[in-house]
């Protein structure tokens, strides 16, 4: 997994946020050499999609939005791993990649991505709604 194919693909496969009123926020959006994020916001929830390059690893946050800004929890609003969201308070018990099967075409970086569309489809619909007062 690399920043420029994160980059790349992560964009592509997200498009489908956009198609659910959210939209890339690239002010917030952050790159190093061993990192790299993706934000979509609504107008009260935001979604972050990073990628660590040493841990080859692809995360999802959960964050409140107020006013077009991100309130993470030290900003007083509130921001958490998606999965462990999903588990505290829309009881989610499965998996912490969705219901998706691994394919044998996918690289890793597809099958991380993959995995965090399949869990918010599969639980995140409150989250997808963007209600105000969702996260706050």
């Amino acid at each position: 997994m690399s920043i420029e194919a994160f980059q790349e693909l992560a964009p592509k496969k997200l498009i489908w946020l956009v198609e659910k009123g959210f939209r890339r926020a690239r002010e917030f959006e952050k790159k190093s050499t061993t990192m790299a994020t993706l934000v979509y916001c609504g107008n009260n929830v935001a979604f972050e999609f990073s990628l660590d390059v040493r841990d080859q690893c692809v995360d999802a946050e959960v964050i409140q939005v107020k006013d077009g800004r991100l309130l993470r929890n030290w900003d007083g609003g509130y921001s958490s791993d998606l999965y462990n969201h999903l588990v505290k308070y829309e009881g989610y018990r499965g998996k912490s990649t969705g219901t998706r099967i691994k394919s044998p075409e996918l690289s890793e970086l597809d099958w991380a991505i993959d995995g965090w569309i399949s869990l918010l489809d599969t639980a995140g619909s409150t989250l997808l709604k963007d209600h105000a007062g969702t996260l706050g």
